[in-house]
């Protein structure tokens, strides 16, 4: 049954249509899937050379003890948003006499197949064999390596099962971030030191081994929770019922108080909530409007202002950006749709700019909380909030509109360059020079406050001009609506 679901899949692969355009790609990725292991394999080799360098006179050991904690919550990161979930075509299955445990228990162990599984292996192996085993028994050195390796795969579970339960309850992302990020709170001001937290945790797994049997035990509770989860959501009458409830209670009410072009904000806030790749690029920004602690709290950029505007931009902007820049790719499935349906070319172009200024204004509300490091950034960051909803946003969707790239909105999220064009490198242009056209000039001669309150007056004009730069956006896209259509069809 295994090999025949194997068979399956491989031709899968390989019959399908896209399967030649996507070689050079999937080449490239097996090139720096190699290139990645070979590093990780010589970083691990190397470890304890690496660390002396860093940290001189200071024990290996004890300083790798101290940082695992970390190590975790970046792996942790990396797999949410570039591990895939596990995914097998069941339903053409489900009429046949196979059993469908048989089938989950296939893909959850086929999903074990992940380079991230090896990397934790490839880090921490050659320095138990070189530090660990000198420094204790082979035995201690077997159950801390152990330990680690199993909570790579303790992860790797917990992560598919958090973003299936995310794909029912999305609120889950906003749950988990003020928990990471109270936790990182608490380490950054020194009321919880995790550092020590970790240094304590693998001491005691030194000094007992068999407690490295404790991640792998957790791993087993993990694959269980997947795999009742996936028993109750395989049917195709369950997924449309709950598809039917999430509508029900999904309607975003609030916006229809702005009439037809609410009803289109509502409209593209349910596609970017029930597709991974729009909702991994809203998850993104969420998290990018922690960059400012990068540089808000660090005294090297205190002389460096310049620096601020670009990061007070970035942070309220960062949406507009990252979805902005595929502004009608994500309609390109269903675009001959957009072209035909009741609402205007205008009420189309104005949903998305105000859902831009909408997700921007949340956006900057979310960064008042940086005037805690001084009340000139909450300056500086409205005035870029200003910039961003006067300006740069027109830029951004002008950009996006240059020959634009189709996206299967079905896809996965991780490794998927579908869209990506010109325009995509285009768009730093206005995020990385507009603003300071402005203030460059102001702050060179010494005026950099005047520079700052000139570019949100230019973002304030914008905005209130903006029904002529809507008009000229939309203008464009009416007069090449049918040039973009033919194609999306070609791709």
């Amino acid at each position: 049954m295994i090999q025949a679901l194997l068979s399956h899949s491989w031709k899968e692969q390989f019959r399908s249509a896209v399967w030649a355009k996507n070689l050079v790609a999937n080449i490239f990725l097996g090139l720096a899937a190699i290139m990645i292991t070979a590093y990780a394999l010589l970083i691990g080799i190397f470890l304890k050379e690496i660390v002396g360098a860093i940290l001189p006179d200071t024990d290996p050991l004890s300083i790798i003890n101290s940082v695992v904690i970390y190590y975790v919550a970046f792996e942790f990161f990396i797999r949410f948003f570039l591990q895939n979930v596990p995914v097998l075509s069941i339903q053409p299955y489900l009429h046949l006499p196979i059993r469908k445990a048989k089938m989950i228990n296939y893909m959850l162990g086929k999903s074990l197949l992940s380079p991230f599984n090896v990397l934790s292996l490839l880090f921490f192996a050659p320095f138990a064999i070189r530090v660990v085993n000198s420094a204790n028994s082979t035995g201690q050195a077997v159950g801390w390596l152990l330990f680690i390796v199993g909570l790579a795969f303790m992860l790797h579970y917990a992560i598919i099962l958090f973003k299936k339960k995310l794909s029912e309850h999305p609120n889950l992302i906003f749950y988990a971030f003020i928990v990471i990020a109270g936790i990182a709170a608490l380490d950054f001001y020194g009321i919880v030191s995790l550092s020590s937290i970790s240094s304590e945790m693998m001491s005691t797994v030194l000094a007992t081994p068999y407690l490295g049997a404790i991640p792998w035990l957790a791993t087993v509770l993990f694959y269980f929770l997947n795999f009742n989860f996936l028993v109750n959501n395989t049917y195709p009458e369950e997924i449309s019922i709950k598809k039917k409830e999430a509508s029900v209670s999904g309607d975003f009410a609030f916006l229809k108080r702005f009439g037809h072009k609410g009803e289109l904000m509502a409209t593209e806030i349910k596609l970017i909530l029930r597709h991974k790749r729009p909702r991994n690029t809203v998850m993104f920004s969420a998290i990018f409007l922690f960059y400012g602690l990068i540089f808000y709290p660090n005294p090297q950029y205190q002389e460096m202002e310049f620096i601020f505007v670009f990061v007070g931009v970035f942070i309220t902007g960062i949406f507009f950006i990252q979805y902005g820049q595929f502004l009608l790719s994500w309609d390109s499935s269903f675009f001959d749709f957009v072209l035909v349906r009741k609402s205007t070319f205008k009420e189309y172009i104005e949903a998305k700019y105000y859902l831009f200024v909408l997700i921007s204004t949340i956006g900057f509300v979310v960064s008042l909380g940086y005037g805690y490091f001084g009340w000139k950034i909450v300056l500086i960051n409205f005035c870029a909030y200003l910039f961003n909803i006067g300006i740069n946003v027109f830029a951004v969707m002008r950009i996006a509109m240059f020959n634009p790239k189709k996206i299967d909105l079905n896809k996965r999220a991780a490794f998927n360059y579908e869209g990506v064009g010109a325009a995509q490198f285009l768009i730093a242009i206005p995020i990385m020079i507009l603003p300071y056209l402005i203030y460059a000039p102001l702050a060179i001669f010494g005026y950099a406050d005047l520079g700052i309150i000139l570019t949100g007056g230019a973002g304030l004009v914008g905005f209130i001009l903006r029904e002529k730069s809507l008009k000229i956006i939309t203008d464009y896209f009416v007069q090449n609506k049918h040039k973009i259509a033919a194609g999306f069809r070609a791709q």
